[in-house]
């Protein structure tokens, strides 16, 4: 039975109208208005009473250097004109002082962005290096790593790289033709290479022998050092990038300044610098 009433179609709620007289003062308020009316009411009455407690707790020896170069005009703190950058008492910089700033500044971009141009041309060469198999640097120093033709991490003080003393030969080396590709390396091409296409791949049969074992953690090591460098030289460049914009930036502002180029000003008009005629 409880089915069939709720199947009946019901009279309409009507919510009940403002009356005639009181239509000017707009929609008659419900309930639900009411409530939202009185809770910020009350949250702006706890509001004022919590500035209140503060303003009667004030310490009124409290001191900062900041209330002598600032004030307060209609409860809006004002702070003098130029006190925030040049710290000279509200006194603005000159313009000689800016241009030898800004020439600092493009010295210490150069600077930097020509350290950055090598630590990539290092990288890249690292990269390559780890990739190869091979090692090319100035010495063999505990830090060095070295990989044999199997994959498995070499000790440059061994007899066997005596060979390599020579880092002149040691960088001419090229004893990759004809070297069967490494097991468990074909993936070692970066996250660049699109898989999607290619059929899925039996899971490799785990290692058995400690031969096995020791290639494996070896080609492990391996992928690892070249994904670190990888990283590092993606950051670099875009280290690179950012600084020549900023350097390109820096140099327009220069000769902006120094009235040997057109800009756009704050208004965002277009001006070009009179020449003068020859």
């Amino acid at each position: 039975m409880s089915s069939m009433r709720n199947a009946v179609q019901r009279r309409n709620h009507k919510e009940r109208a403002q009356p005639l007289e009181r239509q000017k003062w707009g929609l008659l308020e419900k309930r639900k208005d009411y409530s939202l009316r009185a809770k910020d009411h009350n949250q702006k009455k706890r509001k004022l009473n919590a500035l209140k407690a503060k303003a009667a707790d004030r310490n009124e020896d409290e001191f900062y250097f900041g209330m002598m170069n600032s004030s307060t005009k209609n409860g809006v703190k004002v702070a003098k004109r130029g006190a925030e950058n040049s710290g000279g008492g509200g006194k603005s910089l000159s313009m000689d002082v800016v241009k030898l700033m800004k020439t600092q500044d493009v010295a210490y971009l150069r600077t930097v962005l020509q350290s950055t141009r090598k630590e990539i041309a290092r990288l890249e060469q690292e990269v390559t290096a780890l990739e190869n198999g091979v090692k090319i640097g100035a010495s063999f120093g505990k830090n060095r790593i070295v990989f044999g033709d199997e994959g498995e991490e070499l000790d440059p003080r061994d007899e066997d790289m005596d060979g390599f003393d020579d880092m002149d030969e040691f960088a001419g080396f090229d004893g990759l033709e004809g070297m069967e590709p490494l097991d468990g390396l074909d993936d070692l091409d970066g996250p660049d290479t699109d898989m999607s296409d290619a059929p899925e791949e039996k899971a490799e049969p785990k290692p058995t022998t400690k031969e096995e074992k020791a290639a494996r953690a070896a080609a492990k090591r391996k992928k690892h050092h070249i994904e670190t460098r990888r990283n590092k030289l993606g950051a670099a460049k875009d280290r690179e990038e950012d600084l020549s914009t900023a350097l390109r930036e820096l140099e327009d502002q220069r000769v902006q300044m120094n009235g040997k180029k057109g800009g756009v000003n704050k208004s965002g008009t277009k001006f070009k610098v009179r020449q003068r005629v020859k």
